[in-house]
């Protein structure tokens, strides 16, 4: 398949065209990029999710699991065990994804060099690592970094396996699949891509051989990750969030998926010049790249499945294919190849920089809420939480207090009858009767104009009134801290 071996031999040989150097320096580039204010961005909703998974028991997570989020057992397992080794700062919880993006960059650098030769593949590795996209979710502890490296390790072993005809290719190519469907059952829909890839080649060598393989290892990943399909059925209900994608917005949508819309127009017009020449890996490629936005997109009337974070996946094989088509315009490594990844940076500049923000779009500053909290608290404080997402608001609290949480008295939901009081202080008449200061959190979106009971429970803000004193509020983005304290007793 390949068509630029890229060897060189003596002194003429280049540094790139060294077997290790093309994966080592997309995967170190990758890395390098991610690292850059990992820790600036604070928690969000989900990574919060990751770290009170993270810090349960074994038990407390099998419970957990029994109730939703089953399908990211394994990664909850896993981050079980390393926030015991290595702590649960911002840095250390996103560091498996950090890592998981380098490796990823690297796994694409190798399959850019198999198919393409040393310049494609160093090409499409730091093309990689320079997408805003991969900055965001490689800065972030959830699964999603860790799929792309496990389906682009998948793809790796099924060029590998087809090229070589090789059986430890082949099985590693199906234990990949296993971990695929370990880190997200969605990713296996790439899959036809890699069906595609060994019948072209089962036709280039006129035999079904890479087929009978092919499909035997499929065969056992899938029957190893049955019983996780089947349970995971019963928690599809946690996808509801998800909404379609209208048809007149899937051109905008794609060109989203890199993380800025001007990466997305240079990968994609790259990509189109990459397709020039045709062949197997072609085929393959395209396949990879746009058969399971296609596939997930079809498959919205029945199942809402079709959201960016879902396939990030497919972006080794856009990068390959605009590889490739740099290829194409510079048959030799030269200022056009330097200048596409330099361009792809001054694109996505802003984006990385938004994404390295203290506070990024539609989170609240916990962390900033949590300062003023710290600075003027005294013994005996309590705190309540009220807003749209209460339990995130009171996570991220705790958090940023470093773990030296106040009593909390209750959350109340926006919406929500009646608050959740806390047991320790024994229901509403009890737990608003105290003579102890309450910090109230409200993580309704703020304005200058919002009052600090916005969205409240009229019975709840007509107490809370009745028993105490707004002395002082802080807004931040998205979250107002109030300082409510007792009213003096009459008489």
């Amino acid at each position: 398949m390949a068509t630029d071996t890229g060897t060189g031999t003596g002194t003429g040989q280049q540094w790139w065209q060294r077997p290790a150097a093309v994966p080592l320096a997309a995967g170190a580039l990758t890395l390098v990029v991610v690292l850059i204010a990992a820790g600036r961005r604070q928690l969000w909703r989900d990574e919060f999710a990751t770290l009170d998974a993270a810090r349960m028991g074994l038990r407390e997570l099998y419970a957990l699991v029994q109730q939703k989020d089953l399908v990211l057992l394994p990664y909850y397992l896993g981050m079980h065990f390393w926030v015991r080794l290595f702590g649960d700062s911002e840095v250390a919880l996103r560091l498996p994804s950090m890592i998981a993006v380098a490796i990823a960059a690297a796994l694409t650098a190798l399959q850019g060099r198999m198919l393409y030769g040393p310049r494609v593949g160093l090409l499409a590795g730091v093309l990689f690592g320079l997408l805003p996209v991969v900055t965001r979710y490689g800065q972030e502890a959830r699964p999603y970094g860790l799929v792309i490296a496990a389906v682009a390790a998948a793809g790796l072993f099924a060029v590998m396996a087809t090229q070589r005809h090789s059986r430890v290719a082949w099985i590693c190519y199906a234990l990949m699949l296993v971990l695929v469907g370990w880190l997200h059952l969605i990713a296996l829909v790439v899959l036809p891509a890699h069906g595609l890839l060994v019948l072209l080649e089962a036709r280039r060598r006129q035999s079904w051989q890479p087929v009978t393989w092919w499909m035997g290892a499929t065969a056992a990943a899938v029957a190893v990750l049955s019983p996780l399909v089947w349970l995971a059925k019963a928690q599809s209900g946690q996808i509801a969030w998800i909404q379609p994608v209208p048809v007149g917005d899937l051109s905008e949508w794609m060109l989203e998926l890199p993380g800025a819309i001007g990466v997305g127009g240079v990968l994609l017009g790259l990509g189109i010049l990459g397709c020039v020449g045709g062949g197997p890996r072609v085929g393959y490629l395209a396949a990879w790249a746009l058969g399971p936005l296609i596939l997930l997109w079809a498959l919205t009337p029945v199942m809402l499945l079709f959201t960016e974070r879902y396939v990030l996946f497919v972006l080794p094989a856009w990068c390959l294919l605009a590889a490739a088509g740099v290829q194409v315009a510079a048959q030799r490594l030269s200022t056009f190849t330097v200048a596409v990844p330099v361009l792809v940076l001054l694109v996505g500049l802003s984006s990385h920089v938004a994404l390295r923000a203290p506070v990024t779009e539609f989170e609240p500053d916990l962390r900033g809420a949590a300062a003023v909290i710290d600075q003027q608290r005294r013994t005996g404080d309590l705190v309540a939480y009220t807003g749209p997402f209460p339990w995130w608001a009171n996570a991220g609290i705790k958090y940023y207090l470093q773990e030296k949480p106040l009593p909390e008295v209750f959350q109340a939901t926006e919406g929500q009858a009646t608050p959740n009081y806390r047991a320790w202080c024994g229901g509403p008449a009890k737990c608003l009767d105290t003579r102890a200061r309450i910090w109230l959190i409200n993580t309704k979106p703020s304005t200058t104009k919002l009052t600090s009971f916005a969205g409240m429970n009229p019975e709840v803000e007509k107490a809370l009134r009745a028993r105490f004193v707004v002395t002082q509020v802080d807004r931040f983005t998205d979250v107002s801290v109030s300082l409510l304290t007792p009213r003096p007793k009459k008489g």
